[in-house]
């Protein structure tokens, strides 16, 4: 029978992990203009993947160009739109239901985004390094 969490109390809890929305927190992170809402992945597999809701927080603001040293990164919009420029690339207009593959030390920004903005984002490792390349 399940307890409280909705999980049998019986299943290996340490193989397993579900995180309610009802539960969630929601942080500051690496943009002060976005809030974060870590989705417990980072601990389940000890650091090698990290999941996290991303949405807008305060006032919108263009980002700056930077790029990340990861193996992996991609986004899945939950709702909303944003333009974001990618080095070699141009501008992609991202909206709900895109998904964009990010590679590895590709320089980005984020021009412009709606205020519902809201996107599930997945990288390898759980955390990285960003590096700023231009204001």
């Amino acid at each position: 029978m399940p307890d409280a969490s909705g999980l049998d109390p019986k299943f290996p809890k340490d193989k397993f992990f579900v995180q309610h929305e009802r539960d969630a927190n929601w942080d500051r992170g690496l943009r002060a203009y976005f809030e974060y809402r870590d989705l417990g992945i980072a601990k389940a597999t000890r650091g090698r993947v990290m999941a996290q809701v991303i949405r807008p927080y305060g006032e919108r603001l263009r980002g700056d160009e930077h790029y990340h040293v990861l193996d992996f990164q991609m986004v899945y919009v939950l709702a909303g739109w944003a333009r974001v420029w990618l080095e070699g690339v141009g501008e992609v207009k991202l909206e709900k239901g895109s998904s964009m593959y990010q590679p590895p030390g590709i320089k980005h920004r984020v021009l412009e985004y709606s205020a519902d903005y809201t996107v599930i984002e997945i990288t390898m490792p759980a955390e990285f390094e960003t590096v700023q390349t231009a204001p």
